[in-house]
C-alpha cells in the first residue's frame, strides 16, 4: 500500500514533467549531433595521416576499414544499452505487476526518453568496478578533448590576436597572455551552451558546426588543387622531383609512420560518449531508424575525411619540408585571406563543438553526485530548485492517510516503467526502466526507500528543468573552465591528440562496446 501511495503522491509532478520526458529527437537532429561530436578539429590531422600511410591506396583502405568498424561498434553500443536496461527491467516488472494488479497502465510507448548510459552498459556487462572505470574513461576522454579543442582554438585565433597585440620578440606559436585571454573570452561566451539539458536542444548548433567545418574542408581542397596545378600557393618545393614523387604514395615509407598515423584515423571517428544520450532522445527508435541514423552519419563523414585527407596530403608539394603538419592550416600562409576565413570557420566549429564534448562528462558526474546524500541536500538548499520528490518527502504523508483507505474505482496511475514494446529488430529500446536491479532480493521495509531513490535517479536527467539545473551548471562550468585553464599552459596540441587517440579512443570506441555486446547478448540468449 505504501508503494502505491508513494506513486500517487508524485502523479502531479510526473504530469508536469511529461513534456520534458518525451523523446524529441529526429533523425536529422540526431545526425547533426553525432556529426558535430565526431567531425571537428581532428579532421585537420588527416592530411598528415594520408601522407604517412600512402594516400593512393593504403590510407583510403584504412579509412574505410575504420569507418566500418566504428559503425559496427556504435550499433553494438546501442544494442548493449538496450540489453542493459532490459536486464534491469526484468526483476522490476514482476514486482510491479504484483503491486499494480488490476490497475490499467497508460500507453506511453515511443514517447518516453530512454535512460541507457555508457557506465550502466559497462556495469551490467563487467560488474560494478567497470562502472567506475568507464565513468573515469569517458570523463578523461571528454576532458582532454576539451583541452585539445581549446588549444586548437587558441591557435586559430593567433593571427588575429597577434595583429592586435604584438607577441614577445622571437615568440612563435604557443601560449601568450593575449592569446590565452582571447581563447578564454570565447570560452566565456559559449559556457551557457554547456549547461543546456540535452543534446537535442543543440541541433541548430550542430548544423552550424557542420556548415563551418565543410567550409574549412573546401578551402583546404581548393588551395591544394591550386598548388598541384601550379597556379598559386607556396611553391618553394615545387621543383624538387623527388618530393613531387613522394606526394603520391601507395604504401607508407616506414612501419613507424604507419603506427603513428593509425591513432589519427581512429580519433577522427570518436563520438561514442554521445551515442547513447542521442539515442535516448530519438523518437521511435526502431531498428531501421537507428541503422539509418548511424549509416547516414558515418559515411558522409568518411567521404569528407577522404576529400580533406587526400587533397590536404597533396599540399606537401608546396611546403619547404615536403610534408604537412598535424594541423594542415599551419602549412598555409597566414596572410592568405581565404585561409583567414578558414581559420575563422574552424574557430566557429570548435566553439560550437565544446557543448557536445562537455555535456557527456557533465552528465556522468552529475548522476553520482545527485545520487548521494550531499547532492540531495544541496538541491534542497537551492531556492526554487527542489526536486519534486524531495519536496514531497519533507512531509509525513502517511500521518494524513487513513490506514483503511481503499482504491477508488477507475483509478489510473502513472506509468513509471513501461514494458518494452515489441518492434522488429534488436535496436528498439525499453523506453523507461528502473535504475536499479530487481527489488525481489531486498529486505522487507526497504522498498519505499528504494522507489524514492529510483524516482530521484530516473528524473535526474529527464525530470523537470528545476530538478538539477544548479548541479548541471556548476559541474559543466567546473569541467569546461578547468580544461580551458589547463589549455592555457599547453604548448602544442600534438601531445593531447596522441594521448586521446592512442589510448582512450581505442578502449572507448572498440574494446568496451564490443566486449559489452558479447557479454550481454550471451546473457540474453541464456535467459531466453
Amino acid at each position: 500500500m505504501n508503494i502505491i501511495l508513494s506513486r500517487q503522491e508524485n502523479t502531479g509532478n510526473s504530469m508536469n514533467n511529461e513534456g520534458n520526458d518525451k523523446r524529441q529527437g529526429t533523425i536529422s537532429s540526431a545526425r547533426f549531433n553525432l556529426l558535430s561530436s565526431m567531425v571537428g578539429g581532428g579532421s585537420l590531422s588527416l592530411p598528415l595521416a594520408f601522407h604517412q600511410t600512402g594516400n593512393l591506396l593504403l590510407a583510403p583502405i584504412i579509412l574505410i576499414v575504420t569507418s566500418v568498424l566504428v559503425q559496427q561498434s556504435i550499433l553494438f553500443l546501442v544494442k548493449s544499452g538496450i540489453y542493459s536496461t532490459a536486464s534491469r527491467e526484468q526483476g522490476a516488472t514482476s514486482e510491479d505487476e504484483g503491486e499494480m494488479a488490476g490497475v490499467p497502465r497508460q500507453n506511453n510507448r515511443n514517447n518516453k526518453k530512454g535512460n541507457a548510459s555508457y557506465e550502466n552498459v559497462a556495469s551490467q556487462a563487467f560488474g560494478p568496478n567497470a562502472r567506475i572505470f568507464s565513468m573515469a574513461l569517458v570523463c578523461a576522454c571528454c576532458f582532454f578533448a576539451t583541452v585539445g579543442y581549446a588549444v586548437l582554438l587558441r591557435d586559430m585565433l593567433e593571427p588575429i590576436v597577434d595583429s592586435l597585440v604584438k607577441p614577445p620578440e622571437g615568440m612563435g606559436g604557443g601560449p601568450t597572455l593575449a592569446r590565452n585571454v582571447a581563447m578564454l573570452i570565447v570560452v566565456l561566451c559559449v559556457s551557457p551552451l554547456t549547461t543546456w539539458k540535452n543534446l537535442t536542444a543543440l541541433r541548430n548548433v550542430g548544423a552550424a558546426s557542420m556548415a563551418s567545418v565543410l567550409t574549412v574542408g573546401f578551402i583546404v581542397a581548393y588551395r591544394s588543387i591550386e598548388c598541384q596545378l601550379g597556379t598559386g600557393g607556396n611553391q618553394e618545393n615545387e621543383g624538387d622531383n623527388d618530393s613531387n614523387e613522394n606526394n603520391l604514395r601507395v604504401f607508407p615509407p616506414s612501419r613507424k609512420e604507419l603506427l603513428d598515423a593509425v591513432p589519427l584515423f581512429i580519433s577522427s571517428f570518436i563520438c561514442h560518449f554521445n551515442v547513447l544520450p542521442i539515442h535516448n532522445e530519438l523518437r521511435c527508435p526502431t531498428s531501421d531508424r537507428v541503422s539509418r541514423w548511424v549509416r547516414t552519419s558515418i559515411w558522409p563523414a568518411t567521404l569528407f575525411y577522404y576529400v580533406i585527407g587526400f587533397t590536404g596530403s597533396l599540399y606537401a608539394k608546396c611546403t619547404p619540408s615536403g610534408s604537412v603538419q598535424g594541423n594542415i592550416l599551419l602549412d598555409f600562409d597566414e596572410d592568405d585571406p581565404l585561409l583567414l576565413l578558414g581559420r575563422l570557420c574552424l574557430a566557429m566549429t570548435i566553439t560550437l563543438a565544446f557543448p557536445m564534448i562537455v555535456i557527456p562528462a557533465r552528465d556522468i558526474l552529475v548522476r553520482p553526485i545527485m545520487g548521494t546524500r550531499f547532492g540531495r541536500r544541496f538541491l534542497q538548499s537551492m531556492p526554487n530548485n527542489q526536486p519534486p520528490l524531495l519536496q514531497n518527502s519533507t512531509h509525513d504523508h502517511t500521518a494524513d492517510i487513513p490506514s483503511d483507505i481503499s482504491m477508488p474505482d477507475g483509478l489510473t496511475t502513472v506509468e513509471f516503467e513501461p514494458m518494452e514494446i515489441s518492434q522488429v529488430g534488436e535496436l528498439e529500446e525499453p523506453l523507461m526502466v528502473l535504475e536499479n536491479r530487481s527489488m525481489s532480493t531486498m529486505p522487507d521495509g526497504s522498498a519505499d526507500d528504494f522507489l524514492e531513490n529510483t524516482s530521484m535517479s530516473s528524473r535526474q536527467l529527464g525530470g523537470g528543468d528545476g530538478d538539477n539545473k544548479s548541479a548541471r551548471t556548476l559541474v559543466a562550468l567546473f569541467v569546461f573552465w578547468s580544461a580551458a585553464g589547463l589549455a592555457c599552459s599547453v604548448q602544442s596540441i600534438d601531445v593531447v591528440w596522441d594521448l586521446v587517440g592512442s589510448s582512450f579512443s581505442i578502449m572507448l570506441a572498440f574494446l568496451i562496446p564490443c566486449g559489452a555486446y558479447l557479454k550481454l547478448a550471451r546473457r540474453k540468449r541464456f535467459n531466453e
